[in-house]
């Protein structure tokens, strides 16, 4: 007889390995919130450097006054300026100036430097309020005149006028100042001071 084999032991189940545990949220996104952290404020930076640069970079808005007293010429950019006079035209027959306003004339004596010198246009400023007019030569009807020019030209040098006429109303007493700011003077301009 024979012997039979020995028993095997029960058959025991094998458990699965655990699933691998997948990383969070923070670490599938890392390196996204990293470039989030660093580019977010950079480009806030850049955005804010553009806007303040188109604004006031390359003279683009003139923040300093240089202050001029009545009857008095002040040098700006290789020009000199003034002094300014004018004064309220009384007959507006034939123009086109509103009821309830007054047009104000204002001119403006230049000597530019051989080159010439390019300038804005006057603007009329009321010292109490700080209220600003611009020229109206064509809106009240005053056709252009070569001889009478409301701004600077490069090309013109020598000895010349600026004569601009201003629309204001009637409750604009003053005193005024005739704001002046020529293209080569960076973020400069003149403040003539004006009364009526």
């Amino acid at each position: 007889m024979t012997t039979p084999p020995p028993p095997l032991p029960p058959a025991t189940a094998v458990e699965p390995a655990p699933a691998p545990r997948r990383p969070s949220w923070w670490r599938r996104n890392a390196v996204a919130l990293v470039a989030l952290a660093v580019l977010a404020p950079v480009t806030a930076a850049a955005v804010g450097w553009q806007e303040w640069y188109q604004y006031f970079g390359f003279g683009a808005r003139a923040v300093t006054a240089i202050t001029v007293d009545e009857d008095a010429s002040a040098d700006l950019a290789g020009a000199e300026w003034g002094p300014v006079r004018g004064g309220e035209i009384d007959d507006v027959s034939g123009l086109d100036v509103p009821d309830g306003t007054r047009l104000i004339a204002v001119a403006v004596p230049v000597d530019a430097s051989t080159a010439g010198i390019g300038c804005e246009p006057p603007k009329l400023v009321e010292r109490a309020t700080g209220r600003e007019w611009r020229p109206v030569r064509l809106e009240i009807g005053l056709l252009s005149d070569p001889d009478e020019p409301e701004t600077c030209l490069s090309a013109e040098a020598g000895e010349y006028e600026l004569v601009v006429p201003f629309v204001v109303p009637d409750d604009a007493e003053g005193p005024f100042w005739v704001d002046v700011r020529p293209y080569d003077a960076g973020g400069s301009f003149l403040r003539f001071a004006f009364e009526l």
